[in-house]
């Protein structure tokens, strides 16, 4: 995502939201949700029931681990329509809910049923400087949201109250340092978290990192680069073992890439290396998922980049708006949310199950 581009708000996404019927075409014609949206309330209860969980990683497939992922699949269509620039999405298998932000403007967090019914859940920051950027799960279920500026996380039952604050910044030779501008966040099988800080607020001091979040809140710089590559989408491979990075902005000649690290027993990032390229210049990589195979899917200016785990590209799911992100969901975890720069959320069944993350 990038924050500092022209933008217009059509329409406020409380106002009007869409549902695409069943013979709704592949370039949208949705139609009108009922008054009100999700019905009040939302889902109540255990956000982890039996046989669920809040952030499902389902490790190796068990389908045909040759499986082309997305061979024969049918072209992307539209779930719902925000007329805003929607960012951050997750699936929460428990409340069966994809939650995502709106970044631009006043900023807000959503919550849609996977019928495309619609509810906002709370709103942002009041300044522009402080916009919801993108969401996670942890472990227990609770919906972590990574503002600009700061790390929050809430319960993702009905309306639950104000959030906790999990980070703000992070002590650097004994002065605390505020966050420059927050982009992606992944939450580990024991609740720390690697953050992604592309700096697009220009704070040099603090801006192009990579951070750790220990369970107890503390904060790490794991990695930090001089050439200003503007590190963004961050996602963990099935056994999480590794994360993967994109860099958006790397040194004038090269192309944006996506870099691979090892994780460390101990939870910090350990040797690195450039994983693929990615053309072309202006492809600006953004958001990154992994399914149970162990495919990588990339949000790029071409549309979704599909590579296998060795970083052989498979192919390119369309999007006719650039993609900022996506999240594997529904009952299969096998339905792609795609958010988009433009005014709609796509969607498109894939053919092997993904991970929540």
């Amino acid at each position: 995502m990038k924050r500092y581009l022209p933008f217009l708000l059509m329409l406020p996404l409380g106002m009007y939201a869409y549902a695409c019927s069943s013979n709704s075409s592949d370039n949208g014609g949705g139609t009108t949700n009922p008054p009100g949206g999700e019905p009040p309330g939302g889902s109540s209860g255990n956000p982890n029931p039996p046989g669920s969980s809040g952030n499902p990683n389902p490790g190796p497939g068990t389908d045909d681990p040759n499986q082309n992922p997305i061979d024969g699949i049918d072209q992307v269509k539209v779930i719902l329509t925000t007329n805003e620039y929607t960012d951050g999405p997750i699936w929460h298998a428990g409340q069966k809910f994809l939650f995502f932000t709106t970044p631009l403007g006043a900023s807000a967090l959503y919550r849609m049923r996977a019928d495309g019914t619609v509810k906002k859940i709370r709103d942002g920051s009041t300044t522009e400087a402080n916009p919801m950027n993108t969401n996670t799960v942890d472990p227990a279920g609770n919906l972590v949201t990574i503002d600009a500026l700061d790390v929050v996380r809430a319960s993702a039952v009905g309306d639950a109250g104000a959030p906790e604050m999990v980070a703000n910044g992070f002590v650097d030779k004994g002065t605390f340092q505020k966050f420059d501008s927050l982009k992606n966040g992944v939450v580990m099988k024991d609740g720390s978290m690697f953050l992604t800080d592309p700096g697009y607020g220009l704070n040099t001091l603090t801006a192009n990192r990579i951070y750790r979040v220990a369970p107890d809140k503390t904060v790490t710089v794991m990695d930090s680069f001089e050439d200003i590559p503007r590190p963004t989408g961050l996602a963990l491979n099935p056994d999480q073992t590794e994360v993967y990075v994109g860099f958006t902005q790397p040194m004038a000649g090269t192309l944006p890439y996506i870099r691979k690290y090892h994780v460390n027993e101990d939870g910090t990032l350990g040797e690195s290396g450039k994983w693929v390229d990615i053309d072309p210049e202006t492809s600006t990589p953004d958001g990154i998922e992994v399914d149970t195979h162990g495919n990588v899917y990339v949000a790029t200016a071409q549309g979704i980049n599909v590579y296998k785990s060795d970083a052989t590209k498979i192919g390119v799911i369309a999007v006719p708006e650039q993609p900022t992100g996506m999240a594997f969901g529904g009952d299969d975890m096998k339905t792609l949310y795609i958010t988009t720069q433009g005014i709609n959320i796509w969607q498109v069944k894939l053919k092997v199950a993904g991970i929540a993350q």
